[in-house]
């Protein structure tokens, strides 16, 4: 009796651009994995869970921070696969530990005010966006030295993403809109990064696909958390 009106909740919660948007994901990932013949299915599943964690996201739900740890898990263990060690350590060692404590800072700042339930939206001081780029590139320099040791794929552009991922990790766990803009610059890096393996196999096609859809979905989420923020402050 009760699995009715839930369906009816789920489904109303999401706006049809929404739906819209992660339904396309869906159906662009797994034909990419279905058309290729060396299949890898962690690399449909983790982009799977990637799109699916970004659209909660977009909506300010926590939601999104717990399917983004199966994301990082899944991805991290990919990039391995393919040697990027330098992805399988930001995903392991910064986005995972992240994922979990941005769970719990989101639950203890909601926006009681909301509809649905949200996020509230931080408002950061100029300072602290000079010192998580400044932060971002010092840990990012001493990285590049243990990944050139571990002989990861296509060192600079993996130092690179390390670069955009820990800004966006940062910003996310600070409640920031501006992580979306961080992860729409490690998209497009990320595309370029997983391309370079095509070559190579077809089998990381899905990822390929992903980034793509990512970038789409992390623009999206960028500026509906610039409306949230908008709202948010017309209701204090």
């Amino acid at each position: 009796m009760k699995l009715k009106p839930t369906i009816n909740k789920i489904i109303k919660y999401f706006t049809p651009f929404e739906w819209a948007i992660w339904l396309t994901g869906i159906v662009v990932i797994s034909s990419g994995f279905f058309i290729g013949t060396d299949k890898n299915v962690l690399s449909l599943f983790s982009s799977l869970f990637g799109i699916t964690c970004i659209i909660f996201n977009a909506k300010g739900s926590v939601w999104g921070q717990v399917i983004a740890i199966i994301f990082s898990t899944t991805y991290g263990v990919l990039s391995y696969t393919k040697a990027y060690y330098g992805e399988m350590i930001i995903y392991f060692a910064l986005m995972l530990p992240i994922h979990m404590t941005s769970i719990i800072t989101w639950l203890k700042n909601p926006n009681k005010k909301a509809a649905h339930k949200e996020v509230k939206v931080n408002n950061l001081k100029p300072i602290e966006y000079v010192l998580t780029f400044v932060g971002a590139v010092v840990v990012s320099f001493a990285f590049y030295f243990l990944l050139r040791y571990l002989k990861t794929d296509n060192l600079i552009i993996s130092t690179i993403s390390l670069i955009t991922s820990l800004a966006a990790a940062y910003l996310m766990l600070r409640r920031c809109e501006y992580f979306a803009l961080c992860f729409i610059l490690n998209d497009i890096i990320l595309i370029t990064l997983w391309s370079l393996k095509l070559k190579y196999s077809i089998a990381v096609l899905p990822s390929v696909l992903s980034f793509i859809i990512f970038l789409i979905n992390d623009a999206y989420g960028f500026f509906n958390w610039k409306k949230i923020k908008r709202r948010q402050k017309l209701q204090t």
